[in-house]
């Protein structure tokens, strides 16, 4: 049994440790990436940014915590723990700020939807948009995607009346070569600006 914990002690829990920090440290990138726009495609779904700093930071905790329940608190009264204060507080800093960011874009979010739009261009490039509407107010968001699936945010517009042209099917996804245009067709609910250039870099 204590060899068993031993091993578990001196192969495991630091690289446990080693997971839940480069977790942490995705996590964070995320949500500062997020600030200017980001989603990730996955099977023809959609996970906006805030979503995968939160999948992040939850991996980094469940890491974090089963490697001190592996370690069993056996270095429980030893000096390494004020030697680690600084790096502890600023774990705990980060976590924060992830989890605050995360929490927000998640309410932002409650009357967003997300769409794949068709066609998908010839050089695997593909186009998101975001459309979010409350009482008579809309906008959208349209972001490119590239073959990793990872998008970042290239466009956006207003509307009115809360208007959805995306949900309503009332646009145009054409392409050529190297980029595409996405024209909103807004009827008798206006779409400023109504043309939007998508590329991938």
């Amino acid at each position: 049994m204590e060899t068993g914990e031993n091993l578990l002690g001196g192969l495991n829990v630091p690289l446990l440790r080693r997971a839940a920090t480069c977790c942490l440290v995705l996590a964070a990138a995320a949500t500062l990436v997020n600030f200017g726009g980001l989603v990730v495609v996955i099977a023809g779904g959609v996970l906006p940014g805030w979503a995968i700093s939160a999948i992040l930071l939850v991996a980094s905790l469940a890491l974090l915590l089963i490697s001190r329940r592996a370690a069993g608190g056996a270095a429980g009264g030893r000096g390494g723990t004020r030697q680690n204060a600084p790096s502890t507080l600023l774990h705990r800093l980060v976590v924060f700020a992830v989890g605050v960011s995360s929490a927000a874009g998640a309410l932002g979010d409650m009357s967003a939807t997300y769409h794949v739009l068709e066609p998908a261009g010839p050089n695997g490039c593909r186009a998101v948009a975001r459309e979010y509407s409350f009482l008579f107010a809309g906008s959208g968001a349209v972001y490119a995607v590239g073959l990793s699936g990872i998008g970042t945010r290239v466009s956006s517009w207003t509307t009115d009346d809360g208007y959805e042209p995306i949900a309503g099917g009332s646009y145009q996804m054409s392409w050529d070569s190297d980029s595409g245009s996405l024209a909103l067709l807004g009827g008798r609910d206006p779409v400023w600006p109504s043309v939007h250039g998508v590329e991938c870099g």
